[in-house]
């Protein structure tokens, strides 16, 4: 602002009082914006106009839209009738399970009789159905029956039981449960404590779609008609997908990854989806081949243990295009794709609730004038040698060949569609030229805490380019994109909203995520927040050491957190000195001449816990393989090795169990073993080294 105010000034100056010419003054000043550090900008609007541009369009082809339905009151179901009407004959759902095909009219069909006896039932806009059965077209049709006569209806995640279950069934208030036959047995259990007799009147909800519970009971998050659309639509339009794409879709419909970022596009868009009861490694590319999936999506962990299987001929064999998810560590990403053969990962970053998604635009496979279509229908020309290779989708037609990763994507002729790789590692972007354009920011905040950081005025500080911050999202209910519809509890809802953020009144949506942004603009995940831990003076990144890890153990399962020490404070920033000294009392911890730790040493220590089989590996060359890897303050100092390691119906690791547990060989019943210092290895942690430890006599 400063040096375009002097810039300004400097040529007003000289073309007013010394009657230069234009030109001249021009020049001088271009040349005088460049010495002055003006390049930088220059340079990244080169970089990211093309990618600003195509987003921008992206979220105003979605918002105006959004607010044309709502200006309509066109719901989901409504937009759901206009699709049938476009293809009713067209496949929308195959479950893999049963090899069962409904076409769009049968799914319609099919919901309206569930409408039609739920109506019968008693049941009206506004009432509760909790809905509790593994995925299948049944799932499908269930929901948008309920949503077709205003029941909202809680879609509860399968792998809950008693308490848990209990709890998302009464926070909801449904009045009925459908159960799959299989949740039998965890209906049963909980049989003598059910209330279906309370009501909930708010007709403009969809459904509810619970949190996953990785730190407590899962959370009801509200999903409007809206919302729905907004989030199926983002990705659909943000990642340039076609009608004629089928999809893969084995996450779990409770979810909203699989019931909206995937069962959306069949349902609004008219894509044809390939439903899996449940995730299988081992069959995921037989399912591709035999269903012609063009696009895959995945979560979480879901890309590691596909790479963790032995290489096989399917691999080569698929149609896929397109892998679209989100949490795709950036240890395996590039791996991930020359491995499988996948022209675009679309990375995206979103959460239920979130008023602040982001997605990875710049993956897009763009054909070039004069050549054939990169994926043709079963048995046509794919492109290449005029030999009999077999396609991608397993039939030996002339022509054909298995899809490669050059940059190109082969077609007849010349080197057809260029792939303009994303951005690796990213999970989206925020424009640097227009950054007022989509309001999110990333802030500054106090990592021990994770409360935000104000500066004097009161108001948040957003971060720098390479500056770790907590991402927020102005709310603004009027705006169908900043709008934040929130949780069934108000007591959560006020936990995720911090006032007084960018001015004076304003209100932002708490992703409770840490992220890190480059100078181009890309964003990328770093942690969640509470992940993130302090040791030895540094900031340790959980989700960087996992990946490492895995990495090296064969991408096994690995689970990073931060373990309190005795003798050794939480952290350097944000503890207060608890001694009852003149000198210490009431100071920061790091700064009391009583309790300042040994330079370095403030924090958690790391522990890793591991799920292997065998209960422990070479741990000395594992050592070693670290000690090249990662820097001094982000080894683990404690390894815990366990048969498998929890997990949510999403793939998220569930930590809080182990930090409670922590290293103490009497709580914990799997291999323990410690860094020793001295010897530079890891060794066994028993009941005498754990004592040492406590008594602060053992060097970590």
């Amino acid at each position: 602002m400063l040096l375009g105010a002097s810039l300004l000034g400097v040529l007003l100056f000289s073309w007013l009082v010394l009657k230069l010419p234009w030109t001249q003054v021009g020049c001088s000043l271009f040349f005088l914006y460049l010495g002055s550090g003006g390049w930088r900008f220059i340079r990244i609007f080169i970089k990211t106009v093309r990618r600003d541009i195509f987003g921008g369009t992206v979220l105003l082809r979605v918002k105006a839209k959004v607010r044309r339905y709502l200006r309509e009151r066109r719901t989901v179901p409504m937009l759901f009738a206009a699709t049938v009407q476009r293809h009713p004959d067209k496949t929308a759902l195959i479950f893999e399970g049963t090899d069962t095909h409904w076409t769009f009219r049968q799914l319609d069909d099919y919901s309206n009789s569930v409408a039609n006896f739920l109506q019968a039932q008693g049941l009206a806009s506004g009432n509760v159905v909790a809905l509790f059965m593994e995925n299948r077209n049944e799932f499908v049709g269930l929901w948008l029956g309920m949503a077709k006569l205003g029941v909202e209806a809680a879609l509860i995640n399968t792998n809950l039981r008693r308490d848990a279950l209990l709890h998302c069934l009464t926070s909801s208030q449904a009045r009925a449960l459908f159960f799959g036959s299989e949740m039998a047995p965890a209906v049963l259990e909980i049989h003598a404590n059910l209330d279906p007799s309370l009501n909930l009147f708010c007709s403009d909800k969809l459904f509810y779609i619970y949190t996953s519970g990785t730190t407590g009971l899962p959370k009801a998050a509200i999903v409007v008609h809206s919302r729905y659309y907004r989030m199926a639509a983002l990705v659909y339009y943000g990642f340039r997908m076609r009608p004629d794409d089928i999809i893969y879709d084995c996450l779990p419909l409770y979810h909203s990854a699989g019931n909206i970022v995937g069962m959306g596009q069949c349902l609004i868009h008219g894509m044809t989806v390939v439903i899996r009861k449940k995730f299988s490694a081992s069959r995921f590319w037989d399912d591709c081949i035999k269903y012609n999936c063009t696009i895959v999506q995945y979560i979480g962990e879901l890309c590691r243990y596909l790479l963790n299987q032995p290489p096989r001929e399917a691999e080569n064999r698929h149609r896929v295009r397109m892998a679209l998810g989100n949490g795709l560590r950036q240890s395996i990403w590039t791996d991930f794709r020359s491995r499988f053969h996948i022209p675009q990962v679309a990375e995206f970053y979103g959460a239920t609730e979130c008023n602040c998604s982001l997605g990875n635009f710049d993956g897009q496979v763009r054909p070039r004038l004069g050549t054939q279509r990169a994926h043709g229908r079963h048995g046509q020309r794919r492109g290449g040698r005029a030999s009999g290779m077999e396609c991608g989708c397993g039939s030996q037609s002339p022509g054909c060949q298995p899809p490669r990763l050059s940059g190109f994507w082969p077609v007849v002729g010349e080197p057809g569609p260029k792939a303009w790789p994303s951005q690796v590692g990213a999970c989206g972007f925020n424009s640097r030229i227009l950054s007022f354009v989509y309001p999110i920011r990333l802030v500054r905040v106090n990592e021990d805490t994770m409360e935000l950081i104000r500066g004097p005025d009161g108001l948040c500080i957003p971060c720098k380019p390479g500056e770790p911050g907590q991402l927020v999202g102005i709310i603004i209910q009027r705006d169908p994109l900043r709008r934040f519809d929130g949780y069934l509890n108000q007591g959560a809802n006020n936990k995720k909203i911090a006032q007084d953020v960018f001015k004076k009144g304003d209100q932002a949506y708490l992703s409770g995520d840490v992220l890190v942004m480059d100078e181009l603009g890309y964003l990328y995940f770093r942690d969640r927040t509470g992940d993130t831990f302090r040791w030895k003076g540094e900031n340790v990144s959980t989700t960087e050491v996992e990946g490492t890890l895995s990495r090296l153990l064969d991408m096994a399962d690995v689970a990073v957190y931060g373990v309190e020490v005795p003798g050794i404070p939480r952290g350097g920033r944000g503890q207060t000195c608890v001694r009852s000294s003149p000198r210490g009392h009431g100071q920061p911890a790091a700064h009391c001449p009583l309790c300042r730790p040994p330079p370095g040493t403030e924090g958690r220590a790391g522990m890793a816990a591991v799920a292997s089989s065998s209960g422990s590996c070479d741990l000395e060359h594992l050592a070693q393989l670290l000690q090249k890897e990662l820097p001094l303050y982000a080894r683990p100092i404690f390894l815990r090795f366990l048969p498998e390691l929890h997990k949510t119906g999403t793939f998220k690791l569930q930590k809080t169990e182990l930090r409670k547990e922590g290293f103490d060989p009497t709580v914990v019943k799997d291999q323990l073993f410690y860094l020793d210092a001295r010897k530079g290895r890891y060794v066994p942690l028993d009941q005498e080294a754990y004592t040492r430890i406590q008594a602060g006599q053992e060097k970590l």
